[in-house]
């Protein structure tokens, strides 16, 4: 767990401590004698591997990293790029592989890859980390380590932020090392703090990638977060997708109708989009959809659209649920128009139950159908009851219903998936 307070922990470990040293040899031997039980462990399991301790697979800890009192400015900012998070693929870090390809996703350049490699082959010489392999195989693995190790990590990000921020020195690269060093704290501090992002969702029965961005979480705005039902009500969506017997509307003269509610980051809206493009793109049929949400989540929205290449026929827009008529009058938006109404986690307030049938009365057709997708939260076990008896007083039946297990940002969590029509 992250406490801010440690931020203030850093004097004690910091760069001026390390320049009251006279060498870096002594500065070294201060740092081996505190992590000397992790260094012997890290020498057996190394020897185990290989006995010149040359393997790629042997850990390291945060005291292999470059020391900040005599390391380079370039040698400060490889490491802080190495740290960088990996890029995640449905809330998974995915890594590459090659050490190319590490190369280009840190953004480590020819100048900071030879830089890092002599402090390890010459400078301070660590036979776990003496090639670019295997810098780019082992430094990156720390910004994923123990809650004890990312304790010492991020005293090693404060004695930097400490060092750079305080110099007298006209560093050309001061200014990108706060920047970089900035980041990797407040991603020690959990998803609520982490900066903004992009990330990227793959689907089995998909060949487009969608990417989202998804701005830092303030001002309690969790429509900038993509949440975990999105993924899945995607999945399902996705997966079941057949061009040949669904999403066609009975007049072919008339474009097919689909509204999300509450889009946030637009992920369900934005895959079932770019299915449809990849199945009926150079087709007749016709098509009008619009993702909508609350003013102050919609520039994201937007964003997200059209980076995703579905703005021709996706719409972004506010749709308020307590007071839709602003786009109904927009829009020009008849009564129960929509064939298909895709709704991903929308109750976390005990009037949601109620302002989520007043849209599905008011938007869908009578033919038209609804999917829905819930986390099971224990906190709102009430609204979900509240939410099925609305539907049933409302007329509306559940053709299918499913339970299924997912992750997001803050770990496995239970949803339950609904497909819902307007009773004839």
């Amino acid at each position: 767990m992250f406490d801010p307070l440690d931020l203030y922990d850093a004097d004690k470990r910091s760069t001026s401590a390390a320049l009251n040293f006279e060498s870096p040899r002594q500065w070294d031997q201060k740092l081996s004698m505190q992590g000397q039980e992790k260094q012997d462990n890290s020498e057996l399991q190394t020897n185990d591997n290989d006995e010149d301790g040359d393997s790629l697979v042997g850990p390291i800890y945060v005291l292999d990293l470059p020391y900040v009192a005599y390391a380079s400015p370039e040698i400060i900012l490889a490491t802080l790029h190495l740290l960088r998070p990996e890029t995640q693929v449905n809330f998974q870090s995915t890594e590459a592989l090659l050490t190319k390809d590490i190369c280009i996703s840190k953004d480590l350049d020819e100048i900071l890859q030879n830089c890092i490699v002599e402090w390890y082959s010459n400078t301070m010489p660590n036979k776990k980390l003496n090639t670019i392999e295997k810098i780019c195989n082992k430094i990156p693995a720390l910004a994923n380590v123990s809650e004890t190790e990312r304790s010492a990590l991020l005293n090693y990000y404060t004695s930097i932020l400490k060092r750079y921020e305080n110099t007298t020195s006209i560093l050309s690269l001061k200014g990108d090392i706060l920047k970089e060093v900035s980041l990797r704290i407040a991603e020690c501090c959990g998803r609520s703090a982490i900066p903004s992002m992009s990330r990227d969702f793959k689907f089995d029965n998909m060949d487009t990638k969608v990417s989202l961005f998804e701005p830092s979480l303030t001002n309690d705005n969790l429509g900038w977060k993509t949440w975990g039902a999105s993924l899945i009500l995607s999945e399902i969506l996705v997966e079941n997708f057949n061009s040949k017997t669904v999403f066609k509307p009975k007049d072919a003269s008339e474009p097919l109708r689909v509204l999300e509610l509450g889009a946030g980051t637009g992920l369900v809206g934005i895959s079932w989009a770019c299915k449809w493009k990849e199945e009926f793109e150079t087709s007749n049929l016709k098509i009008q959809m619009f993702v909508t949400d609350l003013p102050e989540i919609l520039e994201n929205l937007k964003k997200n659209v059209i980076n995703n290449n579905v703005g021709n026929f996706v719409t972004a827009d506010v749709l308020d649920w307590t007071y839709p008529d602003p786009f109904v009058k927009k829009y020009e938006i008849k009564d129960n128009s929509f064939d298909i109404i895709l709704v991903a986690d929308p109750i976390y307030s005990p009037n949601h139950p109620e302002w989520v049938v007043n849209m599905l009365s008011k938007f869908l057709k009578t033919d038209g159908k609804c999917y829905l997708e819930i986390p099971i939260r224990s906190k709102y076990a009430k609204e979900r009851e509240i939410l099925i008896q609305l539907l049933q007083k409302n007329n509306f039946a559940v053709l299918n219903e499913r339970y299924d297990q997912g992750v997001d940002d803050w770990g496995s969590v239970k949803y339950l998936y609904r497909e819902i029509v307007l009773k004839g």
